[in-house]
């Protein structure tokens, strides 16, 4: 079994736990006798459809490339910021706080528990037993409460929207709209960040039904329940999202029926919904195991364990199985996760919590195919060609280009613009070719390539048409390395020409594209373009960043962005020069870097794994597990963020230390460390196989496929047992 335990209730949402069935989500807090429950729903978001493309950045592209190409790199680098932005995206919306004030006696024995084997939160003491989820099956989220006494309890809703409340007839419902825009938190001295002039932005709705043994009254905008010993309370939320080209419903009368109406389909049996929560979680869930340790523990205890003497094999199992927790939970039906998953208590939350593609979204899903969570990127896929559709549109307007693009922040209504501010995070066209590698990705490792065939055309063309000559070779230009700058002659640029990072995400498309694509035309398009890419380089510290040797100022920079070639990338092969100088300058930044940023050291993890490099990946996960994580294990970003993003690159880092495979060849235990030396995973999926394997001291002692696969004859025991496996 599998468990998060805790001996306290949450300080704060930070340290509150997770639940949702990938469209309600919310966060418990588990108070002795006061209960918070943060309330959030996937469509909720600031704003509806706009355009951003920005008409004159076709003719500012031509100018700044023939500056660059002229070394007036301070002047390309002011037109990019002034001439080819667009706008900001829109936020995450926070939906509602519902506060439960428990009048009972305070008992001894308190603890809280999350079993991820079930995906059921208890809270207990001596007194009180409660248990909450969210339901798939029946769209709902449950919180009940058996005592051995009598009590009595207040239920209670706010929201930090503008909003009103009522009670009647054992209903509590609270409705009302989003802002039409939310200014990113980055913005400090932006006047009126949060605006509801327009009155368009989409309607909300919390509804909650209490079940009861005992008395329930409505009192003002709030329920009470007097001289019970069991309460049942089921939620729904309702928005007025309807798709992300279209405008949403702003009546807050229309969806507060809706959900209404959605509450009375929710049947009055516990057990049923129970149940089949249960059997659907397990389902998904259960396909793939992890097995470390015992994987059940006192959480605090365990980090502060991992402090003096490292992560246990039990902190990192559980830190497994809460990701794997966490992507049922957030992603199913309706939008991918963004980068709080689909869990946010602000209405500025942290960089909009939107999809950010120039790593984090990406990561939040490099694992999911791995442990068999199939249906779980559904919504991924679908955003992305949204993305695509929208996409399309600023190819063709900001660069005159084929295909599809978009740049680093898309939100629910699939802006793919440019931001605005400085163009080492602004301008990044080759994030939509980034998200279209990642479906390719995900869908060769569950054996239907078929299904990436769109997404990948468009972008190659893309990357075909954003190409330009330069010295007898084609390169990108201008070319950002996603959030980091070098120094040249004294002066910061953002901007410079064939980044490593660009130029891998452009090999990456065309070598996909020329493996599932049927169109003749497009591939001998591609096969002419490929001799003449612009080569990578070697710089002192390793991989050069962009061409002439020129690379970030920041040592220990936090995106491993030139080294996608390698991870998640896989262009760059092992036995090759690049290979060397990439590990090299992934070598360099750990050395320099002092980040205790979640998502960066997961990326480490993941490069670790394809460098087979063992001693950083103890080194890295150490450091995760006592800086990176909070108290109930959510991703940590410095000052005091949650993003989900480390949580979820933290098990494809694992998967990866433990499952390296390269054109069609799979090397198991690749950087198995120490402490992870002894155990055993079943059901991982690997291009459409199913492998169960277990080992010993660091050595393969079985191995089975339920499909001939072919494995790489290194870290075996002598004994081992292997079947429907090729050794090569």
């Amino acid at each position: 079994m599998s468990e998060l335990v805790f001996g306290k209730p949450a300080r704060s949402w930070y340290s509150s736990l997770p639940a949702g069935n990938g469209k309600t989500a919310f966060t418990v807090s588990g108070g002795a006798r006061v209960e918070k429950l943060w309330f959030n729903d996937a469509e909720l978001w600031s704003g509806y459809p706009k355009n951003h493309d920005n008409e004159g950045a076709r003719s500012a592209l031509d100018q700044a490339r023939q500056l660059m190409f002229e070394g007036k790199v301070s002047e390309a680098e002011a037109l990019v910021q002034s001439g080819m932005d667009g706008n900001y995206s829109e936020a995450f919306m926070p939906l509602a706080t519902v506060k439960i004030r428990i009048f009972a006696p305070v008992a001894k024995g308190y603890k809280r528990k999350l079993d991820l084997d079930d995906g059921v939160i208890e809270i207990f003491d001596d007194m009180i037993q409660r248990k909450t989820f969210a339901s798939y099956p029946h769209k709902v989220a449950v919180y009940c409460i058996d005592a051995k006494c009598r009590f009595s309890a207040d239920i209670s809703a706010r929201s930090l929207l503008r909003y009103s409340a009522e009670a009647r007839d054992s209903v509590l419902t609270i409705s009302g709209n989003a802002p039409d825009y939310a200014a990113p938190n980055y913005l400090r001295t932006k006047l009126f960040p949060v605006r509801y002039n327009e009155k368009k932005a989409s309607a909300f709705c919390l509804a909650l039904r209490a079940e009861t043994d005992g008395i329930i009254k409505e009192s003002g905008k709030k329920l009470h329940v007097g001289n019970a010993t069991y309460l049942r309370i089921y939620a729904v939320t309702a928005t007025g999202f309807r798709g992300f080209d279209k405008m949403p419903c702003s009546d807050a009368s229309k969806v507060r029926k809706k959900a209404i109406d959605d509450l009375a389909r929710v049947p009055s049996d516990l057990n049923a919904i129970e149940t089949a929560h249960v059997r659907d979680y397990r389902e998904i869930y259960g396909r793939q195991k992890l097995t470390l340790a015992k994987g059940k523990g006192d959480v605090a205890e365990l980090l502060k364990k991992a402090s003096t003497d490292g992560a246990s094999a039990e902190l990192i199992n559980l830190l497994y199985d809460f990701g794997k927790y966490m992507t049922v939970c957030g992603s199913r039906s309706s939008q991918p996760l963004n980068l709080q998953g689909q869990w946010n208590k602000s209405v500025r939350p942290p960089w909009s919590s939107n999809l950010t593609t120039n790593i984090n979204a990406q990561m939040n899903y490099w694992g999911a195919t791995r442990c068999g969570l199939d249906e779980c990127v559904e919504p991924f896929y679908k955003a992305v060609k949204e993305v695509v559709e929208r996409g399309r549109l600023t190819a063709r307007t900001n660069f005159g280009a084929r295909g599809f693009c978009c740049n680093h922040n898309v939100d629910i209504w699939r802006n793919t613009s440019p931001v605005k501010g400085d163009p080492c995070y602004m301008y990044s066209p080759l994030c939509g070719a980034w998200l279209a590698n990642e479906t390719f990705a995900h869908k060769k490792n569950c054996g239907k390539t078929d299904d990436a065939v769109g997404v990948t055309e468009e972008a190659a063309k893309f990357c075909l048409d954003c190409l330009c000559g330069y010295n007898g070779r084609l390169v990108t230009c201008p070319s950002t390395s996603p959030e980091t700058v070098y120094t040249e002659k004294g002066r910061r640029s953002a901007v410079g020409i064939a980044s490593a990072y660009e130029m891998s995400v452009i090999r990456q498309t065309f070598k996909n594209c020329l493996e599932c694509s049927s169109n003749e035309r497009l591939k001998a398009e591609i096969e002419a373009v490929l001799p003449r890419l612009y080569p990578y380089e070697m710089a002192a510290n390793g991989l050069s960043e962009w061409a002439g040797g020129r690379v970030s100022s920041e040592k220990g920079h936090r995106h491993f962005s030139p080294l996608y070639g390698v991870y998640p990338g896989n262009v760059i092969k092992e036995g090759t020069s690049e290979y060397e100088w990439a590990k090299k300058l992934f070598l360099y930044r750990l050395k320099n870097s002092s980040s205790s940023i979640g998502w960066s050291a997961a990326w480490a993890i993941c490069l670790a794994g394809r460098f087979k490099d063992k001693v950083s990946a103890k080194k890295v996960i150490d450091s995760f597990t006592t800086r990176s994580v909070m108290d109930n294990l959510f991703d940590f970003h410095p000052p005091c963020y949650f993003q989900i993003d480390g949580n979820m690159g933290f098990v494809a880092g694992i998967n990866e230390l433990l499952i390296d495979e390269s054109d069609g060849i799979i090397t198991l235990l690749p950087a198995c460390f120490e402490t992870i030396s002894d155990g055993e995973m079943k059901g991982a999926v690997v291009n459409s196989a199913k492998l169960d394997f277990s080992w010993r001291n660091g050595r393969v002692v079985y191995v089975s496929s339920d499909r001939k696969v072919m494995i790489k004859n290194i870290n075996f025991d002598e004994k081992a047992i292997t079947e429907n496996v090729e050794r090569v």
